[in-house]
């Protein structure tokens, strides 16, 4: 584990200080989607979502992980100042994000074809769903890497609009609001959102994405007046998650929900930092590893182990909550232990993996 000094006085690859909070809510958001993805067993016919726990974490698990990513677009790109061109920056999430869309999806596409017989979804082979694979959100090899598309989608599209913003000289008390406005627009926009390149979660989960950014762009005005670190506001913040769940599930007004969770999750983050929580530091920079690797645990777990051995539903979802986060995270700890080998590096560049200890901590 990783002491909270050391934490609190790294600086990240741009030489900012390290956020404690926001590398637990990249755990917290990490654990809550592996810990989704764990209830295929859940004998309701419907992969455990009847569920209540499993809908009420799926209300704000996505949502936080996009929060995440458009907070950490401002952050760790330095967009107050010495801003990169936006070649550069699409650059760079191409290596990032779609290299190991890529990568995987061929490593992975003939296998799962082959093992159609055996696990629950089936893929066929040929032309067609192969290059099917790489554009439709309902037939990707990788049913989660939709978001890895959205992603890619929403960094590059938001950069541009910011960059091209402050080229106009517009101040960002418009850029900000504006942005949030045209994400918080878009599913209600009279259009038919294609499932090509994930278009339609873009569309739906933009908005998260969009308060990520702007929380992130006015962070000390927003904590000034917020009292994220007092149980009490983590209570209520609980409370009122739980509470606009039952009055907003399977409605549009499900948003408000949405950002009550992740209120709450950001609570509980700069609680663990307060107090010097440390259960989560082991995980802190693996989080991008965990995501592209924690497929293949959930299905050797649930879908092909449960052909050779009976045994209780939550016994599967607990073997594929626990391989799902601490193998990647051994794969990750080897690529990171081994910077100097040529495979070592070729296999981290494939999967956007960053080796370099001094740059490691923000995982995605």
């Amino acid at each position: 584990m990783l002491p909270k000094s050391d934490l609190k006085n790294t600086p990240d690859q741009n030489g900012k200080k390290f956020l404690v909070f926001i590398a637990y809510l990249q755990v917290i958001g990490i654990v809550l989607v592996v810990f989704g993805h764990s209830f295929h067993e859940y004998p309701d016919g419907n992969y455990g979502r009847s569920l209540l726990l499993y809908r009420m974490l799926y209300s704000f698990r996505m949502p936080l992980f996009l929060f995440v990513s458009g907070f950490l677009m401002v952050y760790t790109t330095k967009l107050y100042s010495t801003r990169s061109r936006i070649s550069d920056f699409i650059k760079t999430k191409i290596k990032r994000l779609l290299l190991p869309f890529i990568v995987l999806t061929l490593v992975t596409f003939i296998p799962r074809s082959l093992m159609s017989g055996m696990a629950d979804d089936g893929l066929q082979l040929s032309l067609t769903s192969f290059w099917k694979s790489f554009v439709y959100n309902g037939q990707l090899v990788i049913p989660y890497f939709w978001f890895l598309q959205a992603s890619f989608i929403l960094l590059v599209s938001t950069y541009i609009i910011i960059t091209l913003g402050e080229r106009a000289g517009l101040n960002d008390m418009v850029i900000y609001p504006a942005i949030l406005l045209l994400f918080f627009a878009l599913p209600y926009l009279p259009v038919n959102y294609s499932d090509a390149f994930s278009l339609s979660q873009v569309a739906r989960l933009g908005i998260y994405f969009a308060a990520g950014v702007v929380y992130c762009r006015f962070l000390d005005t927003f904590d000034r007046f917020i009292p994220w670190e007092s149980p009490i506001f983590l209570i209520c913040a609980t409370t009122l998650w739980g509470w606009l769940f039952f009055l907003t599930e399977n409605t549009g007004a499900i948003i408000i929900c949405s950002i009550a969770g992740i209120a709450m999750c950001i609570s509980l983050a700069k609680i663990l930092e307060h107090h010097n929580i440390t259960i989560l530091n082991h995980l802190i920079g693996a989080n991008y590893m965990i995501f592209l690797l924690s497929w293949y645990c959930n299905i050797a777990t649930q879908q092909i182990l449960h052909h050779f051995i009976e045994l209780p539903w939550w016994c599967f979802t607990a073997m594929s909550l626990l391989s799902g986060i601490y193998i990647p995270l051994i794969c990750y700890r080897y690529l990171d232990s081994h910077p100097d080998s040529r495979w070592i590096k070729i296999t981290a560049f494939l999967l956007g993996q960053s080796i370099n200890k001094k740059n490691r901590k923000y995982g995605g």
